[in-house]
């Protein structure tokens, strides 16, 4: 049984929410935008994706375009 790829690229980090693309096996899963969610479920949303895929998830800072940081 192979199991699914994850990575979660953040592409907006704010003090109170992450927008970011979600990709499963390499391919975008939200082709109508960015996802958002309060930081605490977004880091939960890791956690859990990355225990069911025994290790096959990260998340990383989009380049493209440049992560923008709000505090």
């Amino acid at each position: 049984m192979s199991t699914n790829e994850y990575r979660l690229s953040m592409v907006k980090v704010t003090k109170h929410h992450i927008f970011f693309n979600f990709y499963v096996n390499g391919s975008l899963a939200n082709t109508d935008g960015y996802l958002c969610l309060p930081v605490e479920d977004f880091h939960r949303l890791f956690q859990d994706l990355f225990r069911s895929s025994r290790g096959r998830c990260v998340k990383n800072y989009s380049t493209n375009p440049p992560v923008e940081f709000y505090t």
